[in-house]
């Protein structure tokens, strides 16, 4: 059970707030607050402008949905976030990371024979949250990789996820059971 009551409906929202509410609800066309939404309608215009901010990066063209699929998952895993994990690990297969990988990264094993591509992604990820900065060479292989606008849509990537993840552990949001997925750890 979360720490705060989760957003279902529009009677929740301050007066001053649902304004915002209605736009925000308006820009996910009406489907439910699920996961960090349920807890980040509490404030509807940050919610609106950082889902805004994820569907910017979402379709950004400079990664590509197996690599974004890929820091989603290590995002989850590095930082615990088993809702993260519950949305985003059969995604990541059905998008072509292989299974081991996602395994290894659900165990916090490190992935082994992967392409060079997907250990920039990795290592940027991992060094990014774990040390709040990136080595020299692992930034210089992104960049390599993925260009000046792929490595800055990798950077804010994993922060937006990393926002996400801190809210939904911070307020305790359970991921329910996934049909196919292992939960994290």
């Amino acid at each position: 059970m979360a720490r705060i009551p989760l957003v279902t409906s529009r009677d929740q929202i301050l007066e001053k707030d649902k304004p915002a509410y209605d736009a925000f609800m308006q820009s996910r066309g009406g489907r439910p607050n699920v996961g960090p939404y349920s807890l980040l309608a509490h404030m509807p215009e940050m919610a609106q402008r950082l889902e805004a901010l994820r569907l910017y990066l979402r379709d950004e063209a400079s990664l590509p949905q197996k690599l974004q699929e890929l820091v989603m998952i290590s995002v989850a895993a590095e930082m615990g976030c088993a809702f993260i994990w519950y949305a985003h690990a059969a995604p990541a297969r059905k998008a072509g990371v292989r299974d081991d990988v996602v395994d290894n990264i659900r165990e916090k094993r490190v992935p082994t024979n992967l392409d060079p591509v997907e250990q920039t992604v990795v290592d940027f990820t991992r060094e990014l949250l774990q040390t709040r900065k990136v080595s020299r060479a692992t930034f210089e292989a992104a960049t390599a990789r993925f260009g000046q606008r792929g490595t800055m849509t990798l950077t804010n990537l994993i922060a937006c996820y990393a926002v996400l993840a801190y809210n939904m552990n911070t307020y305790e949001l359970e991921a329910p059971a996934h049909p196919t997925e292992k939960a994290l750890p």
